[in-house]
């Protein structure tokens, strides 16, 4: 489970490359439009780096939404002249800047936090499965292969987990037969029960066994647990 953050490349440093080059494209597309006396449609072009903005920057997103609607008011004025309309539909584009940004920026600092409690439940997960002292392996309960398995099984069983992904349960870790399996097939139930897997040797070993049946992305998956016994 990868929760590692973005490489540098991709991050920070090369956002704000974007939000600049897309800043003076913008600018350089107002004053020409400006200067040719068009006041509509190129407005428009704002929303793109001031939506980027506040999305990656949040609060900082809609400081910077303020200033580029300082810059277009300023230049409304500079290069059109003082105009009562113009000013005032400047005005209105500049408050819609600033409240797109705000909107932009709360929903993307709620992602963040969304994330944040994901990676958080994540790392508990991988903690919890790292470090229990019990064998845990999920098998897709329709093809029988096995998804996964935490280190404490592969201690048991002798294969490290890529070896045994990909592989069916039937005479790999389990000895039941194919089509006897005791969960799916003979529905037994499972429950601290005296079991035997096989490891790499192709020794058994006694546990106790649980299994319980769940869905997992819309599969069925059996999560078989166990812990080694010692019989005298």
């Amino acid at each position: 489970m990868d929760t590692a953050p973005a490489r540098s490349y991709c991050g920070i440093p090369l956002r704000y490359t974007i939000i600049f080059i897309l800043s003076l494209v913008v600018s350089l597309l107002t004053v020409y439009c400006l200067e040719n006396g068009i006041q509509i449609v190129f407005t428009h072009m704002f929303y793109v780096p001031i939506i980027l903005a506040a999305y990656w920057f949040q609060r900082a997103g809609i400081l910077y939404a303020v200033g580029m609607g300082l810059l277009y008011l300023s230049l409304v004025e500079v290069i059109s002249g003082y105009n009562p309309n113009n000013v005032i539909a400047a005005i209105g584009r500049f408050v819609v800047f600033v409240i797109i940004a705000a909107v932009v920026a709360v929903l993307s600092m709620r992602l963040s936090t969304q994330q944040e409690e994901v990676g958080r439940s994540e790392e508990k997960f991988r903690t919890i499965w790292e470090q229990v002292q019990a064998g845990i392996i999920l098998v897709d309960a329709e093809t029988h292969e096995i998804i996964s398995a935490n280190p404490e099984a592969e201690l048991l069983i002798g294969y490290p987990e890529e070896e045994m992904k990909g592989r069916t349960c039937h005479q790999f870790v389990c000895p039941a037969e194919k089509g006897k399996c005791p969960v799916c097939d003979l529905n037994q139930k499972i429950d601290r029960s005296e079991r035997v897997i096989l490891n790499r040797n192709r020794e058994e070993i006694p546990v106790l066994k649980t299994v319980t049946e769940t869905t997992l992305d819309g599969k069925r998956v059996l999560i078989e647990n166990f812990i080694a016994v010692t019989r005298h």
